[in-house]
């Protein structure tokens, strides 16, 4: 059998092998890439306080997983994991336990389904979301603990008016639960802008899921 290739052939072949070669080498560093930073969240992670710690990279996104015995230990690895060079976005899916995870886990599953919405560009609460405040009000008066209301916005305009915008929406949404029954002194508000950010701000999807209102358990009695 007489074999032979032909120059085009040949060319052709080579210019096959260099391409695979380049993905190979580019999904070699991506790879690369996510390890080193897998290995210096999980090393943030580690120095707090949990009863156990996973952490998932995707690209340069962060997905934390995990128990916790307080909120403030659950929210301060989502912090840290915030402070490595290269995260883009932290996803917070730690576990508090005990009382006042029972008591955050009631404050998170109701928001999620029934989120506070505000007029655009306000710190007014939209109609239909006084409902939703007096539900929470009365979740709220169940726990037996001190309870932060946070407030945040998207990255779209200046960023202090942002941080001011969302420290009166927390104030608004803090004075709603005070006329529900809440004591005043159980609840503090504060406005963290767009520098705690849950997903990506580049489509409007990522920038809606970025505007919210969280309920954190402090810990302790009130």
């Amino acid at each position: 059998m007489d074999v032979r290739f032909t120059q085009f052939e040949i060319l052709t072949g080579a210019g096959t092998a260099l391409v695979c070669l380049f993905f190979i080498c580019i999904f070699s560093e991506v790879s690369a890439i996510e390890d080193s930073l897998g290995a210096e969240v999980t090393s943030q992670v580690d120095t707090e306080d949990l009863y156990w710690s996973s952490v998932e990279i995707n690209g340069q996104a962060v997905t934390l997983n995990g128990a916790a015995p307080d909120v403030p230990a659950m929210r301060s690895a989502g912090q840290r994991a915030r402070t490595v060079s290269g995260i883009t976005s932290v996803q917070n899916d730690i576990e508090v336990i005990g009382a006042a995870g029972d008591c955050q886990q009631q404050l998170n599953d109701y928001v999620a389904r029934q989120d506070i919405v505000f007029k655009t560009g306000k710190a007014v609460v939209a109609e239909r979301s006084q409902n939703t405040l007096g539900m929470l009000a009365m979740i709220v008066r169940t726990c037996d603990t001190s309870i932060e209301i946070a407030g945040h916005t998207d990255d779209r305009g200046d960023s202090q008016v942002n941080l001011h915008l969302s420290q009166r929406r927390a104030d608004v949404v803090a004075k709603h639960l005070v006329r529900h029954g809440v004591a005043a002194e159980r609840i503090r508000a504060a406005g963290y802008g767009e520098s705690q950010p849950i997903a990506e701000n580049r489509t409007e999807e990522g920038r809606k899921r970025n505007r919210r209102i969280e309920f954190r358990v402090l810990g302790g009695t009130a």
